[in-house]
Parts: C-alpha cells; structure tokens; sequence
C-alpha cells in the first residue's frame, strides 16, 4: 500500500437504474425484483470508424450523464441515455440475456437478445432478425468477429441460469437473476443436421458445445477445440463461459468438476492443423470451411468457485491483462498476456510467471491515468481494487498508484442526508464500501454496507488536454520500468496534488504534472536519499533480496517503486557505506535516464505542436516546462532551440557549462525545410523525434502525419505502410500516378481533412494544398469518396458513393466524409426551385384547361411531371402542357353543338359523344408511358387513380353536362378495360428506382371487393418489378376471388417481376391456369381463353432466355391446340400468346438451344404452311388433352393445321428464337412471295409478319433508307403497282389488288423493323423515313398535304379498304415514335395532333387507331422525356409484344390480341435520361458534356456534344461521358461492357440511372442559366471596376450612386462559398480612410480576385497569415514595443518560401502553377531580409552570440532587450545559423589545424545556413588567423 498520494472520489449522484423511474412513470407495479441492467459507454454502440475517431477533448470520455442503459424487465428492454428514454423493445418471450455485439465487417453494434427458443438480434438503425434455436442455448457471449453461443447439455433443462459477466463494456450485472425456473420442450424444433448432428455414432463428438454466429443471416458454426496440434470438436459441455473479450479473441471459462479456471483463444484454422474426423468435417457446409477453434492458453486451480468477476486491464507498458476476482480467497489474479506478431498473426500465450495476485474482495477496469489512450480496439484501463481492509486502491497492472477515499466531510453529510434520521447515528461511523459495480471509463458504482449505490467518478471535466498528452507520450516514449517509476511519482508521492480532487482545473492538473518534473530537477538528492534506510532485517526474504544474483539484477534494472510494496521492503538493503554509495550512483543515473527520457518525449509533443495553430496556449506552457529540464540537464542546444523559438526565455548558460558530447534538437520545421529543398532523402533524420518515429504511438499523430505526407511528396520509398523516412504511412486503396496523388491518398487513409489544413501554419500547408490543387482537375477514377471530397470534388464524391463497390476500397461513412470536408462548406443552400420555374407552375393549370372550363381542379394524374427538370429542359415551350391536355381523360370532353339544338341534334350529339368515348378510353395507354416512373409514392398513402369520365360538356349552352345514354349503350361493358389501363397508367407513375415496394402497401391498396382498378395496379407493380414481396399466400388469396381482370394482372406482373427466374412457385400458379396441361385426373376447370393467354404470356415471361425444353414443347402444342369449346373467336389471340411465349423462352437461342431443336422448328413451319399432321417424330409435341378437346368441342378439327390460327404465333415464335442470330436458312424458309401464283395463296397480313420476322433475325442488314425498305418489296409487287395511277397501261390482267395488299403490307412490316431496329436511338435518318411514309400514307388515305413521296404508287386506296389503310398508317406512326421515344420530337408531335383531331367522317376513329395515336404520343414523350427504349432481346421482344400488328376493334376487344399485352412495353424502357444537378446548391444546371459512343456496324467510334438535361445513346454502344466546359470542374464517366450491374434498374444511385449527375461550379463563373453567353463571368473586369471603391472619396454623399454594387453583391454572383462572402464584408468595403487600411483594403482586393478567380477559396486563410507575420515584422521594427513572443509563424513563413523555390526549380509541378504567386513569395522574402539588415546594433548582438552563446541582456524587463532578443532569433531562424556549440566547435578545429576560413568552405560546413550569416560566421573565424 503507497505511503501517500490519498485522492478523494466525488459522488455523482445516488444510482438507482433509470428503468425503474420509466415504469414507474409509466405506471406499472411489479412487486418483484426480477429485473436487470445494463450501464454501457455511449461510444458502444457507434460505428467503428466514429469509435476509432481521434477524440480532440479527453474530458468528453468523463462527462456527466455520458452512461447509457438497458434495463431488462421480463419481455421488455428500455435503453436510455441519461433521463431520456431512446428505445424501447417488446419480444414474444421472457429475455434471458443481453449483449452488445459486432458482427463479422459490420460497422454498427447489435443488441444480441437470448430467449428461451431465439436469438433477437436489433441494429441501431431499427432493423431486426430473428433466429430460431433448435437446441437449448444457456447463454450468448460477444466476441470481436460475431456472438458466441453456449449450448446446453443434450436432456437438460434450463433451470436458474446465472451467468456473469465481466466484459468491460457491459459490467458485472450482466448476469440475469431468475426468480423462476424455465422449463424447455423439444417437441417442436428442428436440427439442421449440418451443424449440430456431426456423427450419431460417437456420442462425444455428436454435438458441439460452443457455436459462433458470425452474421445475423448466417447459420451458426461450430467450434473445434485444439488438442496435440489436431482439431477435435468443441463438446466440453463442463466448460461454462465466464468471460468474452468483444476486442480479442479471448474466452474464459470454469469447469466446476475439475474445480479449475482455463483461458482460451478463438483462432482460425490454418494449414499446419488437420480434422481428427474427416467424415464430420465432409459433412460441413460450404460456406463453413472456415474452422473456429479454442486454443487453451492457461489453466489453474485458483478456488473452489468460480471467479465472480472477469475482466479486461492493461499494464503500464499496453500490454492486455486477464484480471480474475476471487472473493473466495479475497484476492484478484492478474495474468500477463503475450501476443507475438507471426507472419502477420498475432499469437496469445501466457507464461507462469507472468502472473500476480492483489489482495481483494472487489474489483473494477476503469479509465483514470490514460484517458486518451487506446491502441487498436483496445481501450487502456487501469484497477480500481477494493482491498480486504475496505480500502480503494488504484493500480496500473501491477503499481500501486495511490489510495481513493470516500468523499470529504461534507461529502459525506450529502450521502448522509439521503438516509433515515433513525439510521444516521448508528452508520454514521460504520459506512463502508462493500462491492464496487458497473464500472464505465471513469465511473463506478460504489455499493456501501447499507445497501445502496452511489455513482461516483475519478476524474471529471475540465481535464488538460496538454497534461494528457504529456503523460501519454511519456507512456509511449519511455522505457516500461522508467514510465512505471514515472507513474509512481506522479501519483504516490505524498506532496503530489496531481488528481488529488476529481474535479481539479485543467491549470491545476498541468501545475501538479509540472512540479513533478520540477521536484526532479531540482531536490533530485531528496528524492532518492529517502528511499534507502539503515535498518538491516534479517527474514528471509530480507535475506534472498541481499544475494549477489538480486544485486546485479538490481543494480541493472533497478527502477524505485516498480514493484508493489518495494518502498518499504527495500528498508535495510544494504549496510555498507560503500554498497549505498554505489547505490546511490545508481539511482543519480537512474534520475538523470528518466529526465532524458522525458526530455525526449516532451520534446516531440514540443514539436508535434508547434504544427497546430490552436495549440499555442499550451506550447508555451510546455516550453518552459522544458527549459527547466534543459537547464538542469546541461542540454544548451536544446535551450537554445527554445530560446529561437520563444525569444523572451531568460534561462542563459555560459560557454563554460558546455557538454562535451552535446545533443542536437529534432526540429520537424528544419526537416520540412530541407525536405522542401533537397528531396526526402537529403533531409537529416536526426530532426525527426524518435517518438515519431516509432510505431504504434499515438499522441504525436499530428506530426507523423504531417512528415508522411511531405516524405511521400518529396520522393520517400515506400515499403508497405514504412516509408523511408523512418515513418509509417496508411495509403487508401486508388491508383496514383504522381506524388502528389500519392500524398491525397495518404491524407485520406490517415483520415486528414481540410479542416485540418486549416489548423496548420500557413506555410506548412502550402505543399500538402499544392498537392490537393493539382489532383483536383482530373483524379482518377477508383478513389474513394473522401478522397474527391478532401479535393473539394464532392460530384465525384457523390458519383462514386452511389457505386455499390465503394466500400471495398474504404470504408467511409457520410459522417467521415463531413470529417474531411472544409468546415465553412457544409451548409449548403438547400434544393430550391428558381422563381421563374415557380410562376411557371403557378400558370400550369390556367395553360391546361380552357377558358370554359368547369372541373380545373380535377387530379388528371399528371400534374407531378412539371418540376424544375422539365422547365429546364423545356423552358417556356408549352409541349409538355399540351400533351398533357391530350391525354387527359379526368374531365368532361367539349362537343361543339348549335346554340339551340333539336331533336335530331341530341341523337348527333350521342352519335359524337360515342366517337369521343372511344378515343377518350384508350387516353390511358399514353398517359401511362407519359408518365413512366416519374413519382415516388408515400407508403403511408394509398394510390390515387384518376377518373375515367365519359361524359361531355357543351361549351355553346353555358358548358352543359352531357351523358352517354345508357338505354342506347353499356356504359359499364364500355368501361371495363378502360379503368382497367386507366389504374395501369396510375401505377406506372411510380418510379421503379424508389427500391423496394412494401408488401403491407400493396395490400393497403387491395380493395373489400375486387374490381378492375386494383388489377390494373398489380400489372403495374408487377411491370417495375415490385410483386416479388408479394408471399405465395397473397398470391393463392388474389387467385381465390375468380377475378377475371385481377388474375390477368396478378399473373402478367408476377411473371415481369420474377423475369427469367423460372421460379417455381411462380410457374405452378401458372400452369394451374392453363387447363390443357392439367392431368386427366385434375379436375375440370373453365377459365376464359382471356386467362389462358395471359397465363402463356407469364410463362414465357418467366422463363424468358432459359430455352427450357419442357416449357418450349409444352407452349409448341399450345400453339397448334385444337378447339375446346365454343371461344372460337378467340382461338387466334391464344395460339399468338402461345408463339409469344415460345419465343420469349428461346429468346435468341435458336442456334444453340439443344438437339431438339430442329424437330421443333419443323412443326412451327408445320403450322406455318399448314401441312397435315400425320409424323410419329411430331407425335411427341401433341397432348392427350388436345384429343380430348377434339371429341368434345362443336368444331371438328381434322388432321390438317389451321394456319389462318396457327401461323401468325409460329411466325412470331420463329423471330424471336432466331432474333439477331442472322440464320440464312430460317429465312429462307420464310418467303415473301415473289410471284402472282403465290400471291393468292398467302394473307396479306402474313405477308406483314414475314417481313418482319426476316428483318429481325438478318438485323444487321436493316438500313434507315428508301432503297432498303424497297428491297423487301418482291420484284413482281414492284412491277404490278408501277402503273396504278397511269390509266393508259393495261393493268387488267393481273390481281391489282393482290399486288397492292402486299406492297402495303411489305412496307408496313419494313416500317415496324426499322422501328424496332433503331428503337430509343433518335436516328434521323430513321426519323425522317418513317414520317415519309406516314405521310404517304396519309395522302393515300386523303390527300392532306405536299409531300415528297413522288417514286411511290399513287391511288392505293381504290384496292385497299380504307380501314386497312388506317392500321396500316397508325402502325407506321407507331413505329416512328418508337424510334423518336421520350424525344418530344416537335414534328412528330404535330402530326400526332393531326391525326388525334381528324373527325370520324374523315378518319374512321375507331378505338384501335385511337389506341395507336395515344400509345404514340405517350412513346414520343415517354417518361416526360426521361425515358426511352433500349435494342436488347428482351427489349426487343416486349416492343414486338406492344406493336403486334392487330389492332382492336374496341375497348373489351381481346380477341387476336390481349389489351394487356399493350402495356408490356415498359419492360423494354430504360431510363437513359440524364440532368446534372450542381452539388452545392441542389438546382439543375445546364452543362456542356461530351458523349462518346463505341464503333458499330453503322459507324465508327464517334464523340458528340449534348447540353444537359439531355438523352444519351443506347447504354450498349455508350462508352463514355464526359463533362466538359470552362464553368464546371471536368469529370469522367465511364462504362464497362462487364459492369452490367449499372445497368440494373436495381442501382438507383447511379447517374444513369437516377438521371442525377452532379456537377460543381468553378468559383468565378455564372451557370448557364443566370448567364448563357458568358458576359457576366468576366471576373477580372468586375474587381478591376471595384477597384475605384479602394480610392479615397472626394465627392458629397449627395454624388454616390445609389445603385452601386458592393464586392460582396459581386463575389455572391460567382459563389456561394460563405468565407468568400464574409470576407468580402469585413475586408473589402470601402469605409478606409488612412493608407495603412487602403493597402491593406488593396492586398483583400487582390487577393479575392486571386482566390475567386482559380477557384482556391481556402487559400485566403494563407495569404492573411503571411500578410500578417510581415505586418508584426514591421510593426515591431517601427515601435518601441514587441508584439509577438514567438518566432513560429517566421518558420511558417521560411517552409512558404521553400515551397516556392522547389516550384521554381521544379521539384513539384503543376500545370496551373504555384498556388500562391511566386512575386509575392518573393517580395515578403525581400521585405523580411530588408528588416533584418535594417537592424540595429545585429553585428554586435550577431557576434556576441556566435562567440559566447549570449543574448542581449534584459535588465529591469527592458522593452528594447525584448525586441534586441527578438530581432536576434528572428536572424538565427531566417538565416539558420549554427547553434553556438556547433560554431565553436569548428572555430576549436580551425585553430587546431590552423585552417584558413573562407566562404565557400564555410558553406560546406553549414550547408543550410544563409550566405548572409556564412559572411558574418567568416569574419568571426578570420579574427583568429588576425589574433595568431
């Protein structure tokens, strides 16, 4: 026990656990006490790289209230953080235990929660899992890489668990009190057999005792136990855990029959142990071949109980301690634990005598002496032992520091007052402390003899930041027995006041620390003569410490007070007066080590802070701390070095006191210098500290940092993270091709940000911000986020931080991205609409509606598409505002009627009102593609559907209201698919990157009774791929209703949403939908032909690409199925969903789908000529359930195929499975009839679907050109339609008909393959062919308009019907607008208008051609024009599905062709649309930018400009985009052919598939918006007119210009940078009078320009520093009186100039040059060498210096000694003259050797040394050869 160094506890408060306060608040009464807590740090559960942060403030590890708590009653938890409940958790069961876990690479803690069947586990984040236990699990225990359970024995029960835990994180009172015994039923568990059940046939080795969950989602592994260097199964049941370290791999455990503790370590298997068991080791899983197992490392009997309390503490060298409390015994075992770096592993061992017991009933890790410290994951923690005497004890392993009392008198009186009167008198002299609990950092529970607990702390704020790192580095520096001695000192001595109070000052601390020091330096004889004594005892022990074995050791490594005790047992060493002398010696060199030592280390915090500008306060408190020890120690040169630095020091030496082996300084300022100057190599490493450069230290971080990074910029070898200038470096993952992109990643691996270049002195910071400068341009491409951020690139930050790889290179979290961010810069203006847009949208609904409209507040479902994209975009054309008017279907349609109307007139207006009914119910189909995923829906509301309103309006009587007669029409019948697409269109609003749907959502949005609209909202989901969260239950429950529309939906938009999965789940609920694949003994189903098409569509869908053989033979005889009942007219729309289908699955894989392809292929043909089928090779590709059909249907189909139903399917099935393969043979066998014969035996529409089939296999030889598309058209069609608008020509003899209902088709189905081929691509040339013809075709119809079609037929019309016509031009248009989709191509648009307006006199308006025309303009402008259409297979295959060349006939007509297969065009989108978005403001912006697309068939590699928001090419062909520009910072993105995972509409981050790039705008420059060409953003005319506000005003206020701008008006023009703006306010107005403040206003000017104008607004902090150390220079030369006491920022400066002769020289490059202006360098080096020449009287101060090492004098505290000691150190800093020891020692060998000087050989002597002093130095040295 310490003789001294009593310190008293300060009591916080009386603990009583929060939890208790909130029940009782919450007015719950439970009688029992079944309840417990847990008291844990806050840093806990934050994530690693937030823990890990270098913490600025030691005193935030102690404040008050800082302890969070979970307090655990039955099935509750409730964590709070001081008085304030933060969550609450409600489980199923009663909670067994509580812990805090992190898991695998993880970077947040988990709430692990054991209950009698599962493990809860909670993220912070509110996430949740629940794991199921098959087997009983007595406890969970966390390790650092995942949770360790602990498995009951097989048959037990768990009855009274009671577990402790002594984690250090968790306290003691992890253990959980049952009251009740918990019985467990294994009836219904279950056992995977993988991890459990390893052998059934040993007993011993069926079952694993201990298991690791290693992730929440993962299975648990098994453990293996290390026996005689094989891995056996972990089965020691008898091995109850105690104890797990959550920062290493440690595990304690008891085994209560052989009464023996053992310590374990968890490692991973390596190759030099082997399975004693093969077989179970066969049986692991895959993903488990990573083999976790115990390695014992230390075994003892310590008592007959297990230890009560387990924990974690350090000794005073860092070295782990495993602390085990016996109370049985009352003693606390301690044991040393040696970790070894082998081949990067750290090996655990422990040896016997690395062991110690204290005495001790309670025991506690806390955090008292190294608040600050903590190396790796491993917190620095000492032991508070409360001893069998009722005596608090602290200790650092095994010192014994000092002794804790309770709290002073008064103190005591508080804990007093708490107690009952009856109670004061009788514990008033009895109160002890009993238990010491739930230890966090600082604090402690003291539980006292009358049961309660009182919190109390060891140190509280405010603490010294300086005393901490002083202490720590002396921790750090200093030898183990020195630092322990050290320690003693400071904490056991009894005149020591260090941390005599808990809440001493932070002055108080540090004067406590610094008379230490001093008491050393001055009474060292005191502090040694008391520790020896003449009193000789003659015990044993007295006699084996006076053996000549224990002298030598002691007098070899003797330190005082390194061991417990060694103050009083050394009473009587030795008696000789001989022996205590040499002892004495011993301990005179023992003091002078330990000063030395503590030099050293004090000397690099010295220098580690003199590279922070805040820490000035505390470098001058430290410098005299040691010129003290530098003067007792004799170490002139270092007094020296302090007195450069802090020239008003008054400790002076003599030359006579001169040591003969002197040491010089480390000056990191001088290495940086050099380093600057001559290359990393040159600079002497001697001015470096050693505490630098050793590893593992922490407290002079800063300065390794900052020698780091100027070793990697000037040239420093690297070996791994070593450099070569003797420090280590953490490089982050990037490529680096310069030094200076090297440095950036090292300031990022180090986690160095811009805030703190900006704690840096000025000239220190100018490498480290050239470095950052010239890497800003062009970075490259793989660094990390943080990187582009600390270059002030945060849209390169925010591109790659949407890269799903990001955190494989760092991870960075947004709160360390803020962390390397400049403070100034994060508060950003917020996303703001500019006004112009807002009036815009004001006048949106007056720009819709009509003057006479009624209902202008009616929601059309497209009122969200006009933001501020598309007002860039579109400005104030009126596009966008008119598509919406046509697609609207919310609101009455106007009928122009006469004024008066007769009878006659109302049957018009019904007849017109009909005609507008149909167009009005296909409005849906475009409005969905208009507006294709352009919202984000709230998923606490449900979907809003527009109305779909028939009715009309009679704007000439007063807007009457007309209706449709429903005696003449079924309204209902009419409105059945309509609101059908009419909620499709609702649903695909909703964006397909807004992420995962929520199931409760979409039943949210499921009606009481099924109707149409919900249906239509399932295919929509299903379309964007949000139905996977549906559960196999919804889907049989949807199923369940027999809901026609809800079936088709459901079945379409599973089968999209599980595209090309093939799941089977999925694929059963279809097939049970396709009666004729049901077995014979299935019962009989009748199902409409309408499901069974839209079940064979889903197939195809779902099987999509996989060419499964099954599925393709099962949808091959669908096709060809015979007639089953009476749903003849809908045979045809079945056999085309089946060719669909059997195209989708084999989509593209024609050539190499496996064998049976061939026989497959024949029989489409089969079906395609129509041949009978009488083959036993096609026998197998036909169904029992077709001749059962054929017995029971009315139609008798005979043995021959009905082509007019089978062919159209084949046909399509045909392209799509040989799509783009280019097969010749397939074509062949698809002719176009070249001859009048064959003519008459093909249908014309036939004829269409050959054409295209053909052009999609050969689809490279489609060509955008007129003799292309009049190649397909056979030579005979050519000839026979030459002539038909020449009357004279005998046309007669051939079928002119035929002829020209095959010239129509050929040039239709051309048509619709040049869509397709050039789909989504703009082509012009594609563009202006397909109007061509849509025109022609127009004219042919009824000449409308010139046009330049002359080389086509004339007069088609009179052997055409005019519908056919119609079909026929709507197709074409179609087509057209697939190529020009999401363009907004203006005259497109207005030939749309044309042909939506013609009235049904003119035009035969049908519902099919309406259909056409609003499918088209929602195409034209798909998405509002963010969208577009992509040429891949599937894309291909869904377009086709879109564009089948049926048309319907009306609204409920789906008997070719199912309406809902219309929709399924959006799986061919892609979403290619890009706006860039400028990063510090959050508004769009217009951008130049480069697009560079890859070499095709069509052309080679070609590079284009577009201006942002624009639409760039196919994502296949897209190679490149790059920014580019004068007004914005360049950036590169580029796309790889294998990254086809950014092509996943999945990635919702990624520009091109958000549509967000984000741009950042030089300073200095005006967006295009604000100035679109460019005047504005002539900076250097703006300052220049400014200029004149520098100038002195003559004139009356009367004169000034109202309207003149101030700088700070024009600097916000150009940036929104807040310190710009500030300094343009305080700096640069213009209220100057005197000329001192108009310079100085001039120098703000320019510089502002200079910072403006390269966008280097950070470096206005620089030029002021500079600016400003001239400014005292001068001042202080002018005025009697010094204003500065140091000559830091001199040094600062010194660096600054070195830095621009090494630009000057070319050391470092950059293309933009130097970042500050070389003349200015320069001048403030001519103006600093004018001063110092201007001096008075420096020759003689110069040489009184140089010859004796004296400073002017400073008598009666003389204003001009200070500024003479100033202006002297100001000329030793700036010239680098030699230390006064250094020149006399050459002055010594040029006198010896009669040398004669000169200047050129006193250069090479003082190679740094200006050539100013070297003159003076050689008239000094001169004087000698003078003398001699």
């Amino acid at each position: 026990m310490p003789s001294g160094g009593v310190r008293e506890l300060t009591v916080l408060t009386e603990f009583k656990p929060f939890g208790l306060t909130v029940e009782a608040l919450d007015g719950s009464n439970y009688s029992d006490d079944d309840f417990n807590y847990i008291l844990f740090d806050s840093q806990l559960p934050q994530q690693r790289d937030d823990a890990d942060h270098e913490i600025d403030d030691a005193s935030a590890l102690c404040i008050e209230g800082s302890d969070h708590e979970l307090f655990i009653r039955r099935n509750r938890i409730i964590w709070s953080t001081g008085p304030r409940v933060y969550k609450r958790f409600t489980l199923p069961s009663k909670v067994i235990k509580v812990c805090w876990c992190r898991m695998g690479d993880m970077s947040e803690a988990l709430i692990c929660v054991l209950q009698l069947d599962r493990l809860t586990i909670y993220g912070i984040a509110g996430e949740m899992v629940s794991i199921p236990l098959p087997h009983p699990v007595t406890s969970i225990w966390p390790l650092p890489f995942g949770l360790l359970l602990q498995r009951a024995p097989e048959g037990s029960l768990l009855t009274n668990i009671s577990l402790s835990s002594s984690n250090p994180y968790l306290s003691a009172r992890d253990v959980f009190r049952q009251k009740k015994d918990i019985g467990y039923s294994p009836q219904h568990s279950y056992t995977p057999p993988h991890i459990y059940d390893m052998s059934t046939r040993n007993e011993r080795t069926s079952v694993s005792s201990h298991l690791i969950l290693k992730d929440p989602l993962e299975d648990p592994q098994v453990t293996y136990i290390e026996e005689r260097g094989k891995l056996n199964l972990m089965w020691e049941f008898d091995e109850r855990t105690i104890w797990t370290s959550d920062c290493m791999p440690l595990m304690a455990s008891y085994n209560k029959g052989k009464m023996q503790h053992s310590l374990w370590v968890v490692e991973v298997n390596n190759s030099s142990l082997h399975g004693a068991n093969p077989k179970s080791s066969d049986m692991i899983a895959p993903g488990m071949l990573a083999k976790h197992f115990f390695r014992r490392i230390w075994q003892g009997k310590v008592s007959q109980t297990a230890a009560s309390k387990v924990f974690l503490a350090t000794d005073d060298d860092v070295t782990p301690i495993i602390c085990f409390l016996v109370q049985e015994q009352k003693k606390l075992l301690s044991l040393r634990l040696q970790n070894l770096e082998i081949n990067n592993e750290t090996v655990y061992d422990i040896k016997p005598e690395m062991s110690w017991t204290i005495p001790a009933i309670a025991a506690a890790a806390v955090t008292v002496t190294r608040p600050k410290k903590k190396v790796g994951q491993l917190p620095l923690r000492d032991i508070i032992a409360l001893t069998p005497e009722n005596t608090l004890l602290l200790y650092a392993g095994k010192l014994c520091l000092c002794k804790y009392v309770m709290p002073s008198p008064l103190d005591k009186e508080k804990l007093l007052s708490t107690m009952e009167p009856s109670e004061t008198n009788n514990i008033k002299h009895a109160l002890e402390v009993v238990d010491l609990a739930d230890a966090v950092e600082g604090r402690v529970n003291l539980v006292l003899n009358n049961g309660k607990s009182y919190r109390c702390t060891f140190r509280r704020s405010p603490s010294s930041s300086l005393t901490n790192d002083c202490i720590t580095a002396m921790a750090e520096g200093m030898s183990s027995s020195l630092y322990s001695h050290f320690l003693g000192l400071l904490w056991s001595d009894n005149n020591s006041t260090y941390l005599d109070k808990a809440d001493s000052a932070a002055d108080s601390e540090w004067e406590s620390f610094r008379n230490v020091i001093t008491k050393l330096c001055g009474n060292r004889s005191n502090a040694t003569s008391g520790i020896l004594s003449d009193t000789v005892s003659h015990s044993s022990w007295e006699f084996l410490i006076q053996s000549k074995y224990n002298q030598r050791y002691f007098e070899s490594n003797y330190v005082a007070g390194a061991f417990p005790g060694s103050s009083s047992d050394l009473q009587g060493l030795h008696s000789s007066a001989a022996v205590l002398a040499e002892t004495q010696n011993t301990k005179e060199t023992c003091f002078r080590k330990l000063l030395i030592d503590t030099l050293d280390s004090l000397h690099a915090v010295y220098e580690t802070l003199k590279l922070d500008n805040l820490r000035r306060r505390d470098l001058g408190l430290l410098v005299v701390l040691l010129c003290d020890i530098a003067y007792f120690l004799h170490e002139v040169s270092y007094l020296d070095h302090y007195k450069r630095d802090f020239p008003r020091l008054l400790k002076d030496f003599g030359m006579s006191q001169y040591l003969s082996t002197p040491r010089s300084p480390p000056s990191l300022f001088r290495w940086l210098e050099n380093c600057l100057q001559h290359g990393c190599g040159s600079a002497n490493i001697c001015d470096l500290p050693l505490l630098i450069c050793k590893d593992g230290t922490s407290i002079v971080n800063w300065g390794r940092k900052i020698v780091s990074f100027y070793s990697l910029l000037c040239g420093a070898d690297q070996s791994g993270a070593m450099l070569s200038s003797g420090v280590t470096c953490n490089i982050a993952p990037g490529l680096y091709h310069t030094r200076e992109e090297l440095v950036v990643l090292g300031m990022v691996g180090e986690k160095f940000g811009l805030q703190h270049l900006d704690l840096l002195p000025a000239g220190v910071s100018l490498p480290l911000r050239h470095a950052i400068d010239k890497c800003r341009e062009c970075p490259p491409t793989n660094w990390p986020a943080a990187a582009y951020v600390l270059l002030g690139r945060e849209d390169l930050a925010l591109l790659h931080l949407s890269d799903p790889t990001k955190y494989v290179e760092l991870d960075f979290t947004k709160s360390s991205l803020i962390s390397v961010s400049t403070p100034y810069m994060l508060p950003l203006h917020p996303v703001t609409i500019p006004s112009s847009v807002s009036d815009t949208l004001e006048t949106d609904s007056t720009k819709l509606e009509d003057v006479d409209s009624l209902e202008g507040s009616a929601s059309d479902g497209m009122e969200h598409i006009f933001n501020s994209s598309t007002q860039l975009r579109y400005g104030r054309d009126l596009r966008l505002n008119e598509v919406r008017r046509l697609l609207c279907s919310a609101r009455p349609v106007s009928i122009q009627t006469p004024a008066n109307p007769t009878a006659s007139d109302q049957d018009f207006q019904q007849t017109q009102l009909w005609h507008l009914a149909q167009r009005t119910t296909a409005l849906p189909f475009g409005r969905g593609a208009f507006t294709l995923g352009t919202i984000c829906t709230l998923l606490t509301e449900a979907l809003a559907v527009p109305k779909l309103v028939l009715a009309g309006r009679l704007p000439a009587q007063q807007n009457a209201m007309v209706n449709l007669d429903p005696n003449i029409r079924n309204i209902q019948e009419l409105k059945s698919w309509p609101e059908f697409h009419n909620a499709v269109a609702a649903g695909l609003r909703l964006s397909p990157l807004q992420g995962k749907m929520s199931r409760t959502w979409i039943l949210y949005n499921k009606p009481d009774e099924p109707n149409v609209t919900h249906a239509g909202l399932l295919l929509a989901l299903g379309l964007h791929g949000h139905l996977r969260v549906l559960t196999i239950t919804d889907i049989f429950q949807y199923y369940s209703l027999e809901h026609e529309s809800t079936t088709v939906g459901l079945m379409i938009g599973l089968a999209a949403s599980y595209r090309g999965t093939m799941q089977p789940s999925i694929s059963k609920s279809l097939y049970v939908h396709l009666p004729a694949r049901h077995p014979s003994s299935f019962p009989e189903l009748e199902l409409p032909t309408l499901i069974q098409s839209a079940a064979l569509i889903s197939v195809g869908l779902l099987y999509e690409g996989s060419a499964h053989p099954q599925t393709m033979q099962i949808l091959l005889s669908e096709i060809g199925r015979r007639s089953g009942g009476d749903n003849v007219l809908e045979r045809e729309g079945y056999a085309v969903s089946a060719g669909f289908s059997l195209g989708l699955v084999a989509l593209g894989r024609g050539q190499d789908a496996i064998g049976y392809i061939d026989t497959l292929v024949d029989r489409l043909f089969q079906y395609i000529v129509g041949k009978e089928l009488h083959s036993d090779r096609l026998h197998l590709f036909s169904s029992s359930a077709d001749e059962h059909n054929r017995s029971t249907g009315q139609i008798i189909d005979g043995n021959l195929v009905n082509i007019d139903v089978t062919a159209p399917g084949a046909i399509i099935a045909l392209a799509l499975m040989y799509l783009k393969t280019e097969s010749e043979l397939i074509v062949s066998r698809l002719p176009i009839p070249q001859t009048q014969f064959e003519l008459q035996y093909v249908r014309p529409d036939f004829v269409l679907l050959h054409v295209i089939a053909r052009n999609l296999i050969m689809w490279s030889r489609i060509r955008p050109s007129e003799d292309w598309i009049q190649s397909q058209v056979p030579e005979v069609v050519k000839n026979g339609v030459k002539g038909l608008g020449n009357e004279m020509e005998d046309i007669y003899e051939v079928d002119v008909e035929a002829l020209v209902q095959a010239y129509v088709n050929v040039v239709v189905g051309a048509c619709i393959s040049l869509g397709l081929r050039f789909a989504g691509t703009r082509d012009a040339n594609a563009q202006e062919l397909l109007y061509k013809y849509a025109v022609y075709f127009l004219n042919e119809i009824k000449p409308v308009c010139v046009s330049n079609c002359n080389g086509l037929p004339k007069g088609l019309s009179v052997y055409v019907d005019r519908g056919t016509l119609e079909t026929c031009l709507h197709l074409i248009v179609l087509s057209l607008c697939v190529v020009m989709a999401g363009s907004g191509h203006l005259q497109t648009f207005r030939f749309l208008k044309f042909l939506r307006n013609r009235s049904s006199a003119d035009g035969h308006a049908y519902f099919g051609t309406q259909m056409a025309v609003s499918l088209a303009i929602g195409f034209l402008f798909l998405g509002g024009g963010t969208w577009t259409f992509s040429t891949s297979n599937s894309s291909i295959a869904a377009l086709l599905i879109t564009l089948y060349p049926r048309l319907p006939t009306g609204p409920n007509d789906n008997r070719c062709h199912l309406q809902a297969f219309r929709h399924l065009y959006v799986l061919a989108t892609e979403a290619r649309w890009i706006q860039t978005v400028d990063v510090d403001t959050g508004l769009p912006v217009y951008v130049p930018v480069e697009v560079t697309i890859k070499e095709t068939d069509l052309y080679n590699e070609t590079s284009f400009c577009e201006v942002t928001p624009c639409s760039l090419p196919e994502r296949a062909i897209l190679k490149a985009v790059r920014v580019c520009g004068p007004r914005y910072w360049p950036q590169v993105i580029e796309l790889c052919p294998e990254e086809q995972a950014w092509w996943n509409s999945g990635d919702k981050n990624h520009p091109f598939n958000s549509g967000v790039l984000y741009v950042k705008r030089k300073v200095g420059a005006c967006s295009y918006v604000d100035d679109p060409i460019g005047s504005q953003s002539l900076l250097s005319r703006a300052m220049h007119k400014m200029s004149a506000t520098t100038q002195p005003k003559s004139c009356s206020p009367s004169t000034e210009c109202t309207g003149e701008v101030t700088v700070d008006q024009l600097v916000s023009t150009f940036s929104s940078d807040p310190s710009l703006i500030a300094f343009a306010q305080l700096f640069c107005d213009s209220s100057s009078t005197t000329r001192s403040e108009l310079d100085f206003q001039e120098f703000c000017l320019q510089v502002l320009f200079e910072c403006v104008s390269k966008d280097r607004p950070a470096m206005l902090q620089v030029y002021l520093s500079l600016y400003a150390t001239i400014g005292y220079m001068v001042d202080s030369f002018v005025s009697d009186t010094c204003t500065s006491s140091d000559t830091l920022s001199l040094s600062s400066l010194k660096i600054a100039v070195a830095y621009n002769e090494a630009v000057s020289n070319g050391r470092l490059t950059n293309l933009r040059g130097g970042i500050v202006q070389s003349a200015f360098l320069g001048s403030l080096k001519k103006r600093i060498e004018d001063i110092l020449n201007s001096c008075p009287d420096m020759n003689s101060q110069l040489c009184a210096y140089i010859t004796s090492g004296e400073w002017p004098t400073n008598n009666n505290n003389n204003n001009n000694a200070n500024k003479s000691r100033t202006f002297l150190s100001w000329y030793l800093q700036w010239y680098s003259v030699a230390s006064p020891l250094d020149i006399k020692t050459v002055a010594n060998k040029i006198r010896r050797d009669n040398i004669c000087p000169s200047v050129a050989l006193l250069r090479l002597v003082f190679p740094s040394t200006h050539i100013s002093a070297i003159g003076a130095l050689n008239r000094y040295y001169s004087s000698f050869k003078v003398e001699d």
